[in-house]
């Protein structure tokens, strides 16, 4: 095989390495430039001449000291992204990291399939040269055949063993992606130490057991395959077995990032709970003092209604209008919603007043089950942030109401809104769009944790009629999961 057509597969291959670094690099880090495809065509043009060009200057080194190329291609992933993405170092360094330690042991944790394919070329070829010489071909003709048939065979041999370790490289990397927490999620010092030791170790550990097993003697690689044959299973097994313990770092991570939210935002929940509960106390005697206080206040006005008729019976009517003026104040203390319990009255009443101010449309048909089987704190959360939420979006109507199916009590809260929903990766929950997620975006999360509280669930339905978007959420309670207090 010539050695431009070396070169020639050897630049395609790192042409391919270089738009796998792009489209992974912009997996981790926002993207600073307009055209993609541009941008990715230059990225992988410039990685290719530079790895081509860095490989040509190395080629006299011996084979256990082109292992440690995979600091000047670190150096040449982290310029490149500094050039193409954000200026957010901790996620740089972790891409560029894991994926110089990907492609450096994938480089060689092919090789057994080389020396297989060529093993089983050799005495192929030999047999097929045999043959023809039996059947009479010149000599000239002979030569002629072998040079070029063992030149497509050679090529075709590493061609297939690169693509192999390109294929695997992506899966490689598709798994640290699919693992790794969203671009919005801030590494931190400790973060990318957890991170990076895995990638650390397992390039050192492969770097070591290489350049043992070459500098041994100062052989090729494929010599010691045929010495030791074991090592045809063993080293490649143990190159896979590294770059999974990277990806498993990953997956490990982010299952550390979720229980981590996770907590947070039971603290907030617990913290949301304890403020409803204080809440709670403060309207009960609140609710109770303006119910004596409607009553009296009526008895008073009526009181004096009479007597100013008794003693001026032919007066201006200035008293008769003040005294009206007072019953409709009065009035307006009555809470137009009976739900069957203080809290969700005061909940409800709030939510009207905060639609007609809005301008919305607002209806309820709530009422409060008949019997002790839910917390009041709980429901009041539920209710309380499904309005919340459902103001937030409506700019024409929204509705809450409840009913009964046996012992299943169910809360439906529906409101119109516009523009488009943003769910979670998971695809089962809106999340918000606002900047300070971590206070904002909980109002459906404690809504299905109190839910769960009752051995039930929520359900979202988006539906368009007429044009207009709906947003329907349908809160499921039974009873309390083991008795819970």
């Amino acid at each position: 095989m010539s050695d431009t057509a070396v070169n020639a597969l050897e630049f395609l291959v790192q042409l391919a390495a270089g738009a796998l670094s792009f489209w992974y690099t912009g997996k981790f880090l926002r993207a600073d430039f307009e055209n993609r495809r541009q941008a990715s065509i230059r990225w992988a043009i410039l990685y290719a001449i530079a790895q081509f060009g860095f490989s040509l200057l190395t080629d006299g080194w011996k084979p256990y000291e082109r292992f440690f190329m995979v600091v000047p291609q670190f150096a040449l992933l982290f310029f490149l992204q500094g050039s193409f993405f954000e200026k957010n170092r901790p996620r740089r360094i972790f891409a560029a990291a894991s994926f110089v330690v990907g492609w450096d042991i994938l480089r060689f944790a092919v090789s057994p399939l080389a020396h297989a394919a060529f093993g089983a070329w050799g005495p192929a070829w030999a047999w097929t040269v045999n043959k023809a010489v039996e059947l009479g071909v010149p000599a000239e003709t002979v030569l002629f055949l072998m040079q070029m048939t063992n030149d497509a065979a050679v090529c075709l041999i590493i061609a297939g063993c690169r693509a192999v370790q390109l294929g695997l490289l992506a899966l490689y990397l598709r798994g640290i992606v699919g693992f790794f927490p969203p671009k919005e999620y801030a590494l931190r010092f400790h973060d990318s130490l957890f991170l990076l030791f895995p990638c650390a170790v397992s390039l050192v550990l492969d770097l070591t057991v290489r350049t043992l097993a070459l500098s041994a003697d100062n052989s090729a690689l494929m010599l010691i395959y045929d010495r030791a044959p074991s090592t045809l299973l063993l080293l490649p097994l143990a190159s896979l077995l590294l770059l999974g313990m990277v990806v498993s770092s990953a997956a490990l991570f982010r299952g550390l990032v979720q229980a981590k939210d996770e907590e947070q935002k039971r603290l907030l929940l617990e913290q949301s709970v304890a403020g409803v509960h204080r809440e709670v106390t403060e309207l009960q005697n609140i609710y109770a003092d303006l119910k004596g206080l409607r009553h009296d206040l009526r008895n008073h006005i009526a009181s004096l209604a009479a007597y100013a008729k008794r003693i001026a019976p032919q007066g201006d009517g200035q008293l008769e209008a003040y005294l009206s003026q007072m019953t409709d104040a009065v009035a307006r203390l009555d809470f137009a919603d009976d739900t069957g319990n203080p809290i969700t009255d005061v909940i409800v009443h709030q939510a009207r007043r905060d639609a007609e101010k809005k301008g919305v449309a607002f209806a309820a048909d709530f009422h409060w089950p008949q019997d002790e089987r839910f917390d009041i704190y709980d429901v009041s959360v539920i209710l309380n942030n499904a309005l919340t939420n459902g103001l937030e979006a409506a700019s024409r109507e929204i509705s809450i109401r409840s009913y009964e199916k046996g012992r299943l009590f169910f809360i439906e809260a529906a409101n119109d809104f516009t523009g488009e929903l943003c769910w979670d990766e998971a695809g089962k929950l809106p999340v918000t769009g606002k900047q300070d997620k971590a206070m904002h975006g909980m109002g459906l999360m404690n809504i299905r944790r109190c839910a769960q509280k009752y051995k039930g669930e929520i359900e979202i339905q988006v539906s368009e009629e007429t044009g207009r978007k709906r947003f329907l959420l349908t809160v499921m309670l039974y009873e309390k999961e083991n008795g819970e207090s």
